[in-house]
């Protein structure tokens, strides 16, 4: 895949995947101290970005984990958005193991200029509105809010996922990659499933 493919992805996954997590403090560089790219046209800066920007929504994910608790939902709601916010915990723990094993692997560079950022802020913001417990929406169309915004975001990840495995080199590394894009997409199928039999009419 061509670098231009990432940096549209990239674009992509700031705009629409990650409008949760940023408001409330959740927002992924959580006490990690994020650095600019050297060379950002080069593949390994531009895999960098897409390390980051992975590791970063999974490691803010779980921090949602709160206000999906005091949420009334359909248990088979439960179920799915309990088994995302294990896994995002689960993948940000492997990713900073792996950071530590292999050199190539960095999770730590900037992965947005400070005005997508701030975009992304006040999305997340404004979401976090709608779906904060006791003021936020309630019942089936909380329920499909939140769906969708893990739908979006699943969706955007395993895209970037699939352009990264496209340009690693390092074979242990693209194992891993590979084996995150399958269970993305387990989970955006079965969120998918989820949404079409309880939330859209047919």
């Amino acid at each position: 895949m061509q670098i231009e493919t990432l940096h549209a992805l990239r674009r992509s996954l700031v705009r629409i995947a990650a409008a949760l997590w940023p408001a409330l403090g959740v927002c992924s560089q959580s006490g990690h101290t994020t650095h600019p790219t050297p060379d950002v046209n080069a593949p390994r800066a531009q895999l960098s970005i897409g390390y980051s920007l992975l590791y970063q929504e999974a490691d803010g994910i779980p921090k949602l984990k709160w206000m999906l608790t005091f949420k009334d939902k359909p248990a088979e709601m439960g179920r799915v958005t309990n088994d995302l916010t294990r896994y995002y915990q689960q993948l940000a723990g492997t990713m900073r193991r792996l950071s530590k094993e292999f050199p190539a692997m960095r999770i730590d560079v900037s992965a947005m200029s400070e005005i997508e950022a701030a975009a992304r802020k006040a999305i997340g913001a404004d979401l976090a509105k709608d779906l904060a417990p006791l003021v936020g929406k309630t019942g089936v169309e909380f329920e499909r809010e939140a769906l969708l915004t893990f739908y979006n975001t699943l969706n955007e990840q395993r895209h970037l996922v699939g352009v990264m495995v496209g340009q690693e080199t390092d074979p242990g590394l693209r194992k891993f990659l590979e084996t995150t894009k399958a269970r993305l997409e387990t989970r955006y199928t079965n969120v998918g499933t989820l949404l079409d039999s309880r939330y859209f009419t047919h």
